[in-house]
């Protein structure tokens, strides 16, 4: 019997005799693989954690970074997937005289709470901290998913009466500030779109769609960028 064959024979006998697999002790946990396993799961709670005590460990890791930035998302309700499939299908009526491609996006935005529109500005945030010549493709799309839905769903919370429409009424509660805050995140989606390289039909339908709720915007008559805003999302979705 070779000896390397018996040693290894006599190490396992002492492993399994003698307590507790000394070489388990010596393996850390990836934290980025537990996280992920518990978005899996529906759990980004769970996910929040492990990567808040990894990044404090280990701060400025990229890894860590992009999936909590998706575990914030979807503690908010929001999938970038489904809303960029969502901008594709509706980008050829977006701009037209019948409706506006705002609140053609509330259906699939979660309620427009401010602790949502919280978790998707920090996920906003950990995206941008990210250098951006290390950020991959997808996490330019996840960048610029998460800006239309912060933008989205700043206007989502003004539709008070939940029927889909912005009426005059509602759109009087808008502030000079929030209307600041929803023409920033249109324009920074715009600048990630613009910034990435997906040749995806869907991501590209997805930046068309931008590039027109922009332009409608402009066009709109108003003194301010704010008045052209308000005239935009009072159009009815048709």
């Amino acid at each position: 019997m070779k000896l390397i064959y018996v040693l290894t024979l006599i190490s396992c006998t002492l492993i399994a005799t003698c307590g507790p697999n000394p070489y388990k002790t010596l393996e850390k946990k990836d934290p980025a693989e537990d996280a992920t396993v518990a978005l899996e799961n529906d759990d980004p709670q769970k996910a929040i954690d492990i990567l808040t005590a990894a990044l404090g460990d280990s701060p400025g890791n990229i890894q860590y970074m992009s999936i909590l930035a998706l575990a914030y998302a979807q503690r908010a309700g929001v999938d970038p997937l489904t809303l960029a499939q969502k901008m594709g299908s509706s980008s050829s009526s977006t701009g037209s005289s019948s409706g506006n491609g705002v609140t053609s996006l509330f259906g699939v935005m979660p309620p427009a709470t401010q602790a949502a529109i919280d978790d998707v500005d920090a996920a906003i945030a950990l995206l941008v901290a990210i250098p951006s010549a290390q950020r991959g493709s997808y996490d330019v799309l996840k960048l610029a998913m998460f800006q239309t839905a912060s933008m989205t769903l700043r206007s989502k919370m003004l539709d008070t009466d939940g029927d889909g429409v912005l009426s005059p009424s509602e759109l009087l509660a808008m502030s000079t500030s929030n209307a600041a805050a929803i023409l920033s995140q249109l324009a920074a989606a715009a600048g990630a779109f613009a910034g990435g390289s997906s040749t995806s039909a869907t991501d590209q339908a997805a930046s068309e769609q931008i590039s027109k709720i922009s332009a409608a915007i402009a066009a709109e008559p108003g003194a301010t960028d704010a008045d052209k805003l308000k005239s935009y999302l009072a159009k009815t979705s048709g």
